[in-house]
């Protein structure tokens, strides 16, 4: 075997070591940026540039470059945004307040939102959906939408177009039969 195929099979297999992470590793953490975030930082120390591409396909950041260029230009205050920070600012000071001997096992350090308890294929959550009542459920694109303006609120989509989480997202719009 040439040296051609054991490249394309290290290649391979880093990128089968990505996949498995991207899948588990925001159910399992138990800190802020867990696996992933050594992960990145592994990939800028050894400057794997093919790594580095496919991680920015499969979920949008390019972590050789500066990330403030992933924050949408039009950042829109709202009141969820407003009641989450207080909601932080208020789990803070009960983390500080609980003693330390039982500290870990009450709060969990990763943020609101980073680690899931679930992951959906398009089979599973669309038959949970028709389940529900849903219908005219159909899988989208992150640039797609029936709502009117989507693209101009940047939930899925950079403001240069790409997508805001890689390729790797799921994106299904369905109506509620009430």
């Amino acid at each position: 075997m040439g040296g051609g195929y054991n490249e394309a099979y290290a290649t391979l297999t880093s990128q089968y070591d990505w996949l498995m992470l991207e899948i588990f590793d925001q159910m399992v953490r138990i800190q802020s940026g867990g696996d992933m975030k050594i992960c990145f930082e592994s990939v800028i120390a050894n400057d794997d540039k093919i790594l580095g591409a496919f991680i920015k396909e499969r979920v949008g950041v390019d972590i050789f470059t500066n990330n403030t260029q992933y924050i949408p230009l039009i950042s829109k205050i709202t009141l969820d945004k407003i009641a989450n920070k207080f909601l932080n600012i208020y789990l803070k000071i009960l983390y500080f307040l609980t003693p330390a001997s039982i500290r870990n096992e009450i709060f969990i350090r990763t943020s609101i939102g980073e680690r899931h308890k679930w992951a959906y294929d398009n089979f599973s959550l669309t038959r949970l959906l028709q389940e529900a009542g849903f219908r005219e459920i159909e899988q989208m694109r992150y640039n797609t939408s029936a709502i009117a303006h989507f693209n101009e609120y940047y939930l899925d989509i950079n403001s240069d177009g790409s997508p805001y989480k890689g390729v790797s997202s799921l994106y299904i719009e369905a109506i509620n039969k009430i």
